[in-house]
């Protein structure tokens, strides 16, 4: 409730200095107050534009006009970086029943691991074979291809002849591990065998 009045005897609000229902005299004008800027305030400028970032120019890659577009380039490795030995095909086994029956496994230059463990080099997927069953070794310098057991639980057989414990294979010969049947086939023989250039003689 309005405690304060005008000089009219109208109750108006404490913070009005004119009584809106009293009539104004024509002469009077209302004044009309307009905050004061600051002293220290500066109109404000138009922000500027963002000035481009210049990037270099990459440059062009000489082209020789002369060399051809499909021209091959060969690159020679150093003469200090170790050279690895390739592990060339010299035979195979080819498998003749079970779960490997059609397949067929390279032998490779060197030490061939077979047995059920993946990283074997021929993997026979069964629980009869052992981890670690047997190796198969090729010989370039002898052309001998030689089949040891590797202390397997089931034994290793060559034409259903247990070997003690290792055995030559040749051609067509039958290797059984466990009740996995593979023929074996010789790609270096007769005294072929892959040079030091990867070329077969």
């Amino acid at each position: 409730m309005a405690d304060k009045r005008c000089e009219n005897g109208h109750y108006i609000d404490e913070s009005w200095d004119l009584c809106p229902y009293c009539p104004q005299e024509p002469e009077s004008e209302i004044p009309v107050v307009r905050p004061a800027r600051s002293r220290t305030e500066t109109p404000s400028k138009p922000a500027a534009a963002p000035r481009p970032v210049s990037r270099p120019t990459p440059e062009p890659i000489p082209v020789d006009a002369d060399a051809p577009a499909d021209r091959t380039v060969v690159v020679r490795s150093s003469e200090n970086e170790p050279q690895v030995a390739r592990r060339y095909v010299v035979g195979w086994l080819v498998g003749l029943n079970g779960s490997i029956r059609g397949e067929s496994f390279p032998v490779r230059m060197g030490r061939n691991i077979l047995g059920r463990d993946r990283k074997a080099d021929v993997t026979i997927n069964h629980d009869q074979p052992s981890t670690h069953h047997a190796d198969l070794v090729f010989r370039p310098e002898e052309g001998r291809y030689i089949l040891m057991d590797h202390n397997s639980t089931n034994g290793t057989y060559v034409n259903e002849a247990e070997i003690e414990p290792r055995r030559d294979l040749v051609m067509r010969d039958v290797v059984r591990i466990g009740a996995h049947r593979c023929l074996f086939m010789p790609l270096c023989s007769d005294g072929h065998t892959w040079d030091n250039e990867g070329s077969r003689r």
